[in-house]
């Protein structure tokens, strides 16, 4: 009976030894868990932090490439205004010139005004300002003297104190001429035509602008010649 109690006794201090390494074994698993838990929780995180910031940044870029094409556009439009103002703004300065024989300045070549010139001496509200020659056309119809116009304003090749050579080519007739562009409106075609106008003493000129062929804007301007209102 003794031997009998010794064994039980011997078991029952196994199991107890063996019960707190199956604890420890629980708890041990436990915090393993949670750890892989907490890592998956913020891999997810992080994943979602770099996919929102893919997105924004891919929306910028967006933004950024738009805004530039604007900003191209915009400073491709500006470059055409300019052309086509300048280009105009020579024509309305020879037409002041243009067969005038009296005026303030001190001298004009007959290259630049195809008549005789003589400045007037200390000019007052007494005096003619400007005073041009009475012209043959006059009686001739609307063509003719646009057309002489534009014949003197073609041959004008040299640059004087009075008045620059054109800064585009100006043909003898209603034909197309190129106007130059700077190189950010390279992609763009601009062309003048020059014709006589409907009234006396005018001219019609009108720019085209096109890209890639087609025409995308068509803009035209009267010039009156100062010289017409010299008819008698």
């Amino acid at each position: 009976m003794t031997k009998i109690a010794t064994k039980t006794s011997n078991v029952a201090g196994v199991d107890r030894l063996l019960k707190p390494q199956r604890k420890n074994q629980i708890f041990m698993a436990a915090p393993s868990l949670s750890k892989t838990t907490g890592s998956s929780l913020i891999e997810l995180l992080l994943a979602a932090v770099l996919a929102l910031f893919a997105v924004s940044t891919a929306a910028q870029l967006i933004s950024n490439l738009h805004n530039s094409g604007m900003n191209r556009r915009a400073a491709a439009t500006n470059a055409i205004e300019a052309a086509i103002n300048n280009d105009l703004a020579w024509f309305r300065q020879y037409a002041l010139l243009w067969r005038l024989q009296r005026g303030p300045f001190k001298e004009l070549p007959i290259e630049v005004s195809k008549t005789t010139y003589t400045q007037i001496p200390n000019p007052n509200v007494n005096n003619l300002f400007n005073e041009y020659q009475t012209l043959s056309e006059c009686a001739t119809g609307t063509i003719a003297m646009a057309t002489a116009f534009q014949n003197d304003a073609a041959s004008l090749t040299t640059d004087f104190d009075s008045i620059k050579r054109p800064f585009n080519l100006v043909p003898n007739d209603d034909s197309e001429a190129p106007i130059t562009l700077p190189a950010l409106a390279s992609d763009y075609t601009l062309v003048r035509r020059i014709y006589p106008g409907s009234m006396l003493g005018t001219l019609r000129i009108t720019y085209y602008l096109s890209k890639s062929g087609s025409e995308i804007l068509r803009k035209s301007s009267s010039l009156y010649l100062p010289a017409s209102g010299w008819c008698p």
